[in-house]
């Protein structure tokens, strides 16, 4: 929601959020942490925009609470996991990420929203 880190909160719906915060973990340790803006490189809105952006950051793997069947056909056409399940703060999700409680999504969403 946020470009505050760990400390940020996981936004409800991957495509609305704000930032993305980057967290490279080795190992189950935090490594590095950087927040990156989802916006389209394009300026426009499209569901594919920010497969592209976490592409271009060597993001391999998302963690969200909810996604729309779009997106996250764009996240594995660019070969990145997403794992559901993801809530609280980012520190949350990613304690929860490594101790096994997300659940890997196929190729179908988990957002219920009319416009997908």
């Amino acid at each position: 929601m946020s470009d505050s880190g760990l400390e940020s909160d996981v936004c409800a719906h991957f495509g609305s959020c704000e930032y993305f915060t980057i967290v490279d973990v080795q190992d189950k340790a935090i490594e590095n942490i950087e927040a990156v803006s989802n916006v389209s490189p394009d300026g426009e809105h499209n569901c594919a925009a920010p497969a592209i952006v976490l592409k271009s950051h060597n993001v391999d793997t998302v963690l969200v609470l909810g996604i729309g069947g779009r997106p996250l056909m764009s996240l594995a056409e660019k070969k990145i996991k997403v794992f559901a399940g993801a809530t609280g703060k980012v520190s949350d999700a990613v304690q929860d990420y490594n101790n096994g409680l997300l659940q890997e999504l196929s190729t179908t969403g988990t957002c219920n929203c009319s416009h997908h």
